[in-house]
């Protein structure tokens, strides 16, 4: 069986630290010989993926949002549990709004659902385009 994935993209959003692994959200745009996902009348959607470098939080690896890059990794997918508490909190930080929940005979803490994550464990990492101000020849990592 097969499981390689080469993605181009752009960083999307402040990478994230947990343990020792180093995670960051990508917007991919599909080849124009696939289905299309439209956004409007003249562009297409991205896509969005999680990508993570395993060990890559010790600070060798420097990702800021706008980076331009392609990862050659694998797929990977996990299983956890969240509870409703845990899903208000994380509304809540997203959308600055105050988020009350009442749910009938239970807490918050109560209520979980069992969710499913896949993302794209980074083997190799190569940046393209640090930022738009300055252009370099492409810089290759191999985690």
């Amino acid at each position: 069986m097969i499981n390689d994935v080469v993605l181009e993209g752009i960083v999307v959003r402040e990478p994230w630290k947990f343990m020792e692994d180093l995670f960051f959200r990508m917007a991919v745009f599909r080849d124009t010989d696939l289905p299309a996902k439209p956004l409007d009348a003249d562009r297409d959607a991205a896509d969005y993926i999680n990508i993570r470098i395993c060990g890559g939080a010790s600070g060798l690896i420097t990702m800021r949002r706008g980076m331009r890059l392609r990862i050659h990794g694998f797929f990977q997918s996990r299983d956890y549990k969240e509870n409703l508490a845990e899903i208000v909190e994380k509304a809540q930080k997203r959308s600055g709004v105050e988020i009350s929940v009442d749910v009938k005979d239970m807490k918050p803490e109560q209520v979980a659902i069992e969710r499913n994550s896949v993302e794209v464990v980074a083997r190799r990492l190569i940046v393209l385009d640090k930022n738009a101000e300055r252009k370099e020849k492409p810089e290759s990592v191999s985690t």
